[in-house]
């Protein structure tokens, strides 16, 4: 490499370095997404663990406790480390359905716990996608990792307990609809998202096609 252009690679290098220690908003509203999930599912999942009407619900409600509390002490570490103010209690929602659980009782409150986090979980797993495909920020890329096998590890083990009903509780519980301005995506995210599903589903298909012709001529 010539002398002159040494400077400038090593300010190109300088700025991507830079740049993969900020956040944007998709990466901010991740992290309130997940603060607000740990305010209320560990104290649910913990009501589950004792009030459970079944061994199965008491097990899963220790595992997502334990789980989101491992989740709220990494996500208050990269909180101080950015300078981001999580909230500090769940959103007017979310504390709807934390009433409704625990007015529940038997298999009844199996029921409506199972529906209620199964819900929320789904809501949320697009998002953490969205990250952990979209963020130049690695730490925040490797906490979406970990925060997305978690959501499925939840997802799979609340499905499991054999009362999250087919068309249950999904359209009401909207991650990404959230009390708090802050953690809503800007115009230009949402069109940068949408860009990225397009693009997504189109090498989706291309693929299947690829596969569905690769088929074909083997028989």
């Amino acid at each position: 490499m010539a002398l002159a252009e040494q400077p400038q690679a090593q300010a190109q290098q300088q700025a991507q370095q830079a740049g993969s220690t900020e956040l944007d908003a998709r990466d901010r509203e991740f992290l309130f997404t997940i603060r607000f999930a740990n305010l209320w599912e560990i104290p649910m999942g913990d009501l589950a663990a004792e009030r459970g009407n079944s061994d199965k619900v008491k097990e899963v409600g220790r595992v997502i406790s334990a789980d989101h509390t491992k989740l709220n002490v990494d996500i208050e570490e990269m909180a101080q480390r950015f300078g981001v103010d999580l909230p500090s209690s769940p959103t007017s929602k979310q504390k709807q359905w934390m009433e409704e659980i625990t007015a529940a009782s038997g298999d009844e409150f199996d029921r409506v716990f199972a529906n209620r986090l199964r819900a929320a979980h789904g809501s949320v797993f697009g998002l953490v996608a969205e990250v952990r495909a979209g963020t130049r920020n690695d730490e925040i890329r490797t906490f979406a990792q970990a925060a997305n096998d978690i959501v499925m590890r939840h997802m799979t083990i609340l499905e499991g307990t054999g009362h999250v009903m087919p068309t249950g509780l999904f359209s009401e519980a909207s991650a990404r609809t959230l009390d708090n301005p802050e953690n809503q995506l800007g115009g230009g995210d949402l069109a940068l998202t949408g860009i990225i599903g397009v693009l997504a589903l189109g090498a989706t298909l291309g693929l299947v096609r690829t596969f569905s012709s690769h088929g074909a001529a083997e028989r």
